[in-house]
């Protein structure tokens, strides 16, 4: 009885992060290069353009570290970040995979350029209201010639 209590205790520490976060909110980060980057905000944008396949129904998801200005055009977003603002953009297709990936750092951007199927990327998605998409995105770490990343994030946005 007490390992069953002490099991479920465990279960909803690790699940409840994921559950408590607000539409518009993130909860995780990036980390480029050691230094972390906490992503608090989240958007989402339907009906985009898979630059693989030409077909519009990847749902983009931009996570950010402060809020984006209303005129915002989140659907350009990969590269034009508002200056100062740092976060990451995860487009994902139909069947939950990720397809496309864009981290706004410090130093810079990154762009993964659009793929088929990438092991290092991961989108997990939970039910969530009408009109949002929630859930995980994360990625194993990540060596590219310029910097090193990983990222782990919950969010629950709201779908434009």
């Amino acid at each position: 009885m007490r390992r069953m209590a002490l099991a479920l205790m465990i279960l909803s520490f690790v699940a409840s992060p994921l559950l408590a976060v607000d539409a518009g909110k993130a909860a995780g980060a990036v980390i480029v290069d050691g230094t972390r980057i906490d992503l608090a905000y989240a958007y989402a944008v339907d009906h985009q353009k898979n630059e693989l396949t030409m077909k519009k129904n990847d749902t983009r998801i931009v996570l950010t570290d402060k809020p984006l200005p209303d005129d915002v055009k989140l659907d350009e977003i990969d590269y034009s970040f508002p200056e100062g603002t740092m976060g990451v953009v995860v487009c994902v297709t139909r069947d939950d995979k990720v397809s496309h990936v864009v981290v706004q750092h410090p130093k810079g951007m990154y762009d993964a350029g659009y793929f088929d199927s990438d092991r290092d990327y991961h989108f997990k998605p939970v039910k969530s209201d009408p009109g949002t998409i929630a859930g995980n995105v994360s990625s194993r770490k990540i060596t590219t010639n310029t910097m090193t990343f990983s990222l782990e994030v919950d969010f629950n946005a709201v779908v434009k």
